[in-house]
């Protein structure tokens, strides 16, 4: 049990509510991580705020203009209805087809349509629910999205085991230690959970790793593994660098194999630009599985949605269908597009003229809302620092990594932000 959890139950001993608490009760707890961290920034951060994995312009939230103009003319049979289990079926149909534009190694081949999730978050939680029992190991790299911690090992019993996300030069990805990790893992059942851009390096492989991803799978499916491996992609879309795979893992994996389950967990949230939406969606894919079979599963899912959540949000699916369908939509998303790439290059000329500076040494990102630095003392010390002397937020991850949304800072300001916070680590480690 969490240390977090054991400390929230001793405040709660001798109480009628410590003699009621389920097992899965006693083991939660909210974890002192990004959000917390987030939290306090908000109550201290007035000056610069590089914490939360939002986009903003000018402290306002981002948005595609296509969805918002809707809000206060929606009619009331998209708004106050309940919206079926599976979601809203002609925005299901039409995220899929967007799916095969953006990836066009899916067009072809047959997945499930997706089903409707609140928000990502809800997605990887039913993916657990449908696939992981307790005591099963789910392999993560140890760059990875904190919330993984209570979905999986909380919530589901199952175990993390990391593996190096970077090689040993931190020139790209560590794809030995995958493989290994996957021939390690106990038994014929393999789950593996990818996050792509990554949350919080930002970083995602080239298309020759991407390929070679590939192929260590289908090489360990050749070996008698099953694996399921599901594709976090909740920066989907953010790829700034040429040679960067601009495709889902899942398009490549959905028929690779017959031993090969491939779980797609996407959004609007990050990709339209609708973070308080928490409209997502799940997919599955995998070779030689029929339209029967696909809706079987979806029925299950459905299960799993109805006995958890119900259904999601009926206005926020009507919102972001209209915006789909809209004449300007996807002009609208390059735009989006456009800043955040802009944000982007912005921070790589920056950090190349502290290229000298020891104390902060960035891990390559090429994509999505974050760059990381690997710091030379505490990144915790130096996020406090920045709070208390700078008013400056950012989050510290491990206490070995300081993680900068450049994604909520406008470009007038980026160069203010990081002469502050190479500053603030001279001070700390000179």
């Amino acid at each position: 049990m969490h240390t977090i959890a054991r400390e929230l139950n001793q405040v709660l001993e001798h109480t009628v509510i410590a003699d009621l608490l389920s097992d899965l009760g006693k083991r939660m707890y909210f974890p002192k991580g990004i959000v917390s961290q987030e939290a306090e920034a908000s109550l201290k951060a007035k000056k610069l705020k590089a914490t939360v994995g939002m986009a903003t312009k000018q402290n306002i939230p981002m948005y595609l203009p296509s969805i918002f103009e809707d809000i206060s003319s929606a009619a009331p049979s998209d708004v106050f209805p309940y919206a079926s289990t599976a979601g809203d079926q002609e925005l299901r149909k039409l995220w899929l087809e967007e799916m095969a534009v953006k990836n066009p190694d899916l067009r072809g081949k047959t997945t499930s349509l997706p089903v409707v999730t609140s928000g990502l978050t809800h997605g990887i939680f039913l993916a657990g629910d449908l696939f992981l029992d307790e005591g099963d190991t789910i392999l993560v790299p140890d760059l990875f999205w904190g919330n993984y911690t209570l979905i999986f090992e909380e919530r589901s019993k199952a175990k993390l085991v990391t593996f190096p996300f970077y090689n040993q030069d931190k020139s790209g990805l560590d794809l030995h230690a995958l493989e290994q990790a996957i021939a390690n893992a106990p038994g014929s059942k393999v789950s593996l959970i990818v996050n792509f851009p990554n949350n919080p390096s930002g970083y995602s492989p080239t298309v020759q790793e991407a390929q070679q991803i590939v192929a260590i799978l289908k090489r360990a499916a050749d070996g008698g593994k099953r694996l399921a491996v599901i594709t976090d992609d909740a920066y989907f879309g953010l790829f700034y660098e040429e040679g960067t795979c601009t495709q889902s893992l899942f398009a490549m994996l959905a028929d690779a194999h017959e031993h090969i389950l491939a779980i797609k967990v996407d959004g609007a949230t990050k990709e339209d630009f609708v973070w308080g939406f928490r409209i997502g969606f799940i997919t599955f894919g995998a070779k030689g599985v029929t339209s029967e079979q696909y809706e079987a599963l979806v029925k299950k899912t459905m299960g799993a949605v109805r006995s958890s959540i119900s259904n999601a949000s009926k206005p926020a699916q009507s919102l972001i269908l209209k915006g789909m369908k809209s004449s300007t939509y996807h002009q609208e998303k390059q735009q989006a597009f456009d800043l955040l790439q802009s944000r982007y290059v912005l921070v790589k000329d920056i950090l190349k003229r502290h290229a000298d500076d020891d104390n902060l040494v960035p891990l390559p990102f090429n994509s999505g809302y974050f760059m990381a630095f690997t710091c030379k003392g505490s990144a915790e010390e130096l996020r406090l620092y920045l709070l208390d002397r700078y008013e400056v937020g950012a989050i510290a991850i491990k206490d070995d990594y300081l993680r900068i949304a450049f994604s909520s800072v406008d470009n007038d300001r980026m160069e203010e932000l990081f002469d502050i916070i190479y500053q603030a680590a001279g001070e700390l480690w000179n």
